[in-house]
Order: C-alpha cells, then sequence, then structure tokens
C-alpha cells in the first residue's frame, strides 16, 4: 500500500475526537477505557469514496488495591491520561482540530500537551519529514467550555513508599539494586505490559528480600485498528512513550497510596539526536530533565500536589551505570535491553540499542562474559549495517541512532577504556570495530588507563542537573559509584 502524505491525510481527516471515558472497576482490577474517533472530511477530501469515521478503543487495566477509592480522586489522573493516549491515534493523520468532549482544558493545559505532542513526536516529524511549526500542529476545541467540567484535585492520602517502574534493563536494574538496600520495605515495582525480562527481576525481587518486594503489572492494549491503518499506508512513528508512562504510574500511585514515583532515566537522555528544521529532535525527550520538570509541575498543580515523580538516576550518566550494573553479575542473565528483540526475549544483535549496550558494559565485563551474555564479539562484526551504527554512535556530525542510546562523548570513552580488555601490540590483533576506531578516531597513542578511569563522566556525580533534593537526602545517598 502507497504511503500517504501528511498533507493530504490532514485534508481527508478533519478533526480527531476525544469521545468518552468508562471506568470499570472490581475488588481486583481497575479497568479504564478510552474511546477516540478520526473523523472523515467527506466534504473536501481528494477521496471521499474511501474515507469513512475510524473508532478507536484504548483501554489500561490495573490491578486495584484493597482498600476502593473515592472516584473523584481517580477523575483528574484518568482523564489527564486519555488526552495524553490522544497521540497513539491522532498521529495517523494529524488532523488540525483535536475535540475534547470529556472534559475540560484551560489555556495552560492545552498548550502544555501541545507542547509535550510537538516535541514528543520531533522523530516522528523528521523519519516522516513533516515541516509545520507548533502553533500550526493542532488546535484543541474544548466541547465543554466552563471551568465547572475541571477534573477534581486528588485528596487521596500517601504513604512513604516507592512505586519503582520497571523495563527490564540494566538501568532500571540499577536503581532497584541501589534503593533495596535501605528501602526494601518501601519498594514495588511497576511495570506496563511486562516482558520476560521484566517478570525475571519480578521474581528476583520476591526470592532475595525477606520483605518479598511487590509488584504492579499494568495491562496497555492498543487498539488493532491502529496496526490496519499502518498497513493501509497512514503515519506511523515514536510516541513519547514514557510521557504516557508518567501518567500510568500516577493513576497507579494514587491507587495504591504511593507517594514517590522513581524512574531511571539518566542524564544521558537529555541528549538530541538531530536538529530539524529548528527543532531540537530528541529520541528520549520524554526522559529529558525538561520534561520531568514540566511534568512535576502539572501534576502538582492539577492532579495531587504531594507526588513526587522524578529520576533516581538523573545524576548519573549512561556509562557509570554501566559500571555500576556490572557490580551485580547475577543480574547478567536477567536483563535485555533491546527493544527489536524484547516479545522473543532476545539480544537481536542487529539494532543501535544491542551495540551500545555492549559498548557501554564492555569496560567493566569480562569479554567472556560479554559474549555469554549477547552471545557473540559484536566488535567482530564487519557487515556495513553494523559498521553505520557503530560510526553513528560514535561521530556527533551524524544522526545519533533514535534509540535510547548514551551520549557520544560516554561511548567514545567506554571505546577508549575498552582497547584495555585486549593485550595487543599490531592493529590487525585488535577486534574489526575496534580496528576501524582506533585508525579512525584516535591518534597514534592510547590514553593511559588511569586517566580514562578517573574522567569527570566516571566519577562526577552530578545532583545539581535532577529533582532529587525535593525529596528525603536517604535516596540520593543511595547512589554509590
Amino acid at each position: 500500500m502507497k504511503k500517504k502524505t501528511f498533507e493530504t491525510l490532514r485534508k481527508n481527516y478533519s478533526k480527531f475526537s476525544f469521545d468518552e471515558i468508562k471506568v470499570v472497576e472490581s475488588d481486583n482490577i481497575f479497568h479504564v477505557s478510552y474511546f477516540y474517533t478520526l473523523h472523515a472530511n467527506v466534504e473536501d477530501a481528494e477521496d471521499v469514496e474511501n474515507i469513512e469515521d475510524i473508532n478507536f478503543t484504548h483501554t489500561i487495566i490495573i490491578p486495584n488495591s484493597i482498600d476502593k477509592k473515592n472516584p473523584e480522586d481517580l477523575s483528574s489522573a484518568i482523564f489527564y491520561l486519555g488526552v495524553a493516549e490522544i497521540v497513539n491515534y491522532w498521529k495517523i493523520a494529524c488532523p488540525k482540530i483535536i475535540e475534547i468532549k470529556t472534559g475540560y482544558l484551560d489555556e495552560y493545559q492545552k498548550q502544555w500537551f501541545k507542547n509535550i505532542f510537538y516535541n514528543g513526536l520531533g522523530e516522528f516529524m523528521y523519519l516522516n519529514n513533516i515541516v509545520v511549526s507548533e502553533k500550526d500542529f493542532f488546535e484543541f476545541k474544548i466541547e465543554n467550555s466552563i471551568p465547572e467540567t475541571v477534573s477534581n484535585i486528588s485528596s487521596i492520602s500517601l504513604s512513604e513508599n516507592i512505586l519503582l517502574p520497571i523495563g527490564g534493563g540494566k538501568d532500571s536494574i540499577v536503581s532497584y539494586e541501589l534503593l533495596k538496600q535501605k528501602f526494601s520495605k518501601e519498594i514495588t515495582l511497576f511495570a506496563v505490559n511486562a516482558i520476560k525480562a521484566t517478570k525475571r527481576l519480578f521474581e528476583k525481587a520476591k526470592s532475595e528480600n525477606i520483605n518479598s518486594i511487590d509488584n504492579i503489572n499494568i495491562q496497555r492494549i492498543l487498539d488493532k485498528k491502529i496496526v490496519e491503518c499502518n498497513a493501509d499506508g497512514f503515519l506511523n512513528g515514536h510516541v513519547p512513550f514514557s510521557a504516557l508512562l508518567g501518567f500510568i504510574a500516577i493513576i497507579t500511585s494514587l491507587l495504591h497510596n504511593k507517594k514517590y514515583i522513581l524512574l531511571s532515566n539518566e542524564s544521558s537522555a537529555n541528549e538530541e539526536n538531530v536538529v530539524f528544521e529548528g527543532l531540537k529532535v530528541n529520541h528520549q525527550f520524554s526522559k529529558s530533565l525538561q520534561f520531568e520538570n514540566d511534568f512535576r509541575h502539572f501534576v502538582k498543580k492539577y492532579i495531587h500536589k504531594d507526588i513526587e515523580y522524578l529520576s533516581f538516576l538523573r545524576p548519573l550518566s549512561e556509562i557509570q551505570i554501566g559500571k555500576i550494573f556490572a557490580q551485580f553479575p547475577k543480574n547478567f542473565p536477567i536483563f535485555k535491553s533491546c527493544n527489536a528483540g524484547s516479545k522473543k526475549d532476545i539480544w537481536c544483535n542487529d539494532c543501535p540499542k544491542c551495540l551500545f549496550a555492549y559498548i557501554i558494559l564492555f569496560p567493566f565485563v569480562k569479554k567472556e562474559n560479554m559474549i555469554k551474555i549477547f552471545g557473540q564479539d559484536l566488535f567482530e562484526r564487519s557487515d556495513e549495517k553494523m559498521k553505520k551504527m557503530f560510526h553513528e554512535l560514535i561521530d556527533e556530525t551524524m544522526v545519533k541512532p533514535f534509540e535510547c542510546v548514551g551520549t557520544y562523548s560516554e561511548v567514545n570513552l567506554a571505546l577508549k577504556m575498552s582497547l584495555y580488555q585486549y593485550e595487543e601490540e599490531t592493529l590487525q590483533n585488535y577486534p574489526i570495530l575496534l580496528q576501524e576506531y582506533i585508525s579512525e578516531y584516535l591518534d597514534e597513542d592510547f590514553e593511559e588507563l588511569n586517566i580514562l578511569e578517573n574522567s569527570n563522566e566516571l566519577i562526577k556525580v552530578d545532583f545539581s542537573e535532577s529533582n532529587l533534593d525535593k525529596i528525603p537526602k536517604e535516596f540520593g545517598e543511595c547512589i554509590k559509584l
């Protein structure tokens, strides 16, 4: 099927509406359904006979808590998640109007969500070559124009307990390992559509702690029609998933009375991949400090004043997290950081995420253990695809891969340190990718290992660019290199 253009789709579909919310609660589950419609523009469409309205149903299922909550205390979080989840379906045609029929957004909220959509869809716009200003991106129309329809600020009493999102990769495992030493009684692990790697950590946490750390697994179900639309040539691409995860975590924290939502986003998430038409395109925008600050302000103003949403690992870089992770070898068989292979529970060894994870861990994990984890030595790969990804991770004149990877600087530091895993005298004795790195990026002499190991990127923990000062100091004290 021929791919449809941004301009054609905006002409063929006049608006997107958020129509209804249904909540069904039982003793065991809290079930939320969101109903949306993509409206066909039958008057001005280029191909009227082949277009029609498309209805979508989006579902969130959360294990319920023992004590039932007043629905009014959850209504704001539920509504704002529904607004955020619009992005999954609106993006397929990008109509100029988003109509809200289910609640109220004030002017600040309209601009807030518009900013999240615009920056969070930066990669989507870049890859689909969509050039549009934030002002012209879309316009919110609110059917309920009276402020009486504003959702309530929650008054649920929160405990001093932690909701710790787990993705299955090294970062969230590092958060778990560092926090459990002081807060094992307070932690509940949390995941959305938990993959096998996440479930392995759930099992480990239950078995190895006297306090048997609990877990909550959320089901998030996209309407299957989105896949059909993608196959029919509608627009497709990356959405700011961590923003959606944030709102799901807020609802979960209210249902289960958790005050602290501690994420595992590191300082490296702040670096953009490319600048496109003046927009800094960052695959990890919704993991950045900028988003975190904006989200914290929104939550405290409109949902619950006491919830603390922040990244526990923000003071650290990816290479520091790699160093800490290497200190917990029992997690080597547990984790998977490959998105492409997550459903099959494998390292695909053919994507930038696999290559980055290999590079960032290699200085701290023995070569034989790295090969055991990944199944092969990625530095020995000679195919052009792998070489291209390798250079994209290293060379800041290129477009950094659209994956959750570290900065150019720390990748280069990790590669320089990796050379000391070998005791080679000639260039030809190094593995293929390291030969290429030496010949294209290094001077004649290697930097001494002790200098590399004492660089700021490895030894400096920067609390100034984080929100850890907003919560008790005991949390920050858990961060040890």
